[in-house]
């Protein structure tokens, strides 16, 4: 066999490989649906005194989201350099003032943003950056996103207290009204 028969094969052989390792990792995680059950996860990362407040947490350092006193824990998967996720962050914001606004469901449901794959100094810029009103954390291990089984960003889903999605969105959204009308039709 001649030397660019081999270095082509080789190539190919590669390329299968590859592809289908991508494709292996892919099929494992599947998109979170209504009803799936979250384990608890511990973030390490500091947060703010005023978020470690927002959430009614005891002390601050690490906290999971069960330890968040309120009913309902809206967890936004995000990545601080995705441009999906800059996309949304506006939205996001806005989302959060309308539940403030709302006196039902502000004392149900805090915001959680969990910057996958981030360190806490990316959290720190991207919170000053689009004056994000509620709380981050980072999560460079990607704990919440292989709890959720699932690592793509963005994706927002709503936990009740025994960890059961209650209301998930993957991808971005454009309409805060939108969402938060489905927000109200499953935080009671």
């Amino acid at each position: 066999m001649s030397r660019n028969k081999i270095v082509v094969l080789s190539c190919c052989l590669a390329l299968i490989f590859f592809v289908g390792t991508i494709s292996i990792a892919a099929a494992q995680e599947a998109e979170p649906k209504v009803g799936q059950i979250v384990p608890d996860v511990k973030f390490s990362g500091t947060i703010t005194p005023e978020d470690s407040t927002y959430l009614g947490l005891a002390k601050q350092g690490p906290f999971s989201w069960k330890d968040v006193k309120a009913p309902y824990v809206l967890v936004e998967q995000f990545n601080d350099k995705c441009p999906h996720c800059i996309h949304q962050a506006p939205f996001m914001n806005q989302l959060f003032e309308k539940v403030q606004a709302d006196p039902q469901l502000k004392t149900k449901l805090k915001f959680i943003g969990a910057g996958q794959g981030n360190e806490e100094m990316g959290m720190k810029m991207w919170k000053a950056f689009y004056k994000v009103p509620f709380a981050l954390v980072p999560d460079p291990n990607n704990s919440f996103g292989k709890a959720l089984n699932f690592t793509p960003y963005p994706v927002t889903v709503i936990l009740d207290k025994t960890g059961k999605i209650v209301f998930v969105h993957i991808g971005t959204f454009d309409d805060p009204n939108e969402v938060l009308q489905k927000i109200k039709a499953v935080v009671k």
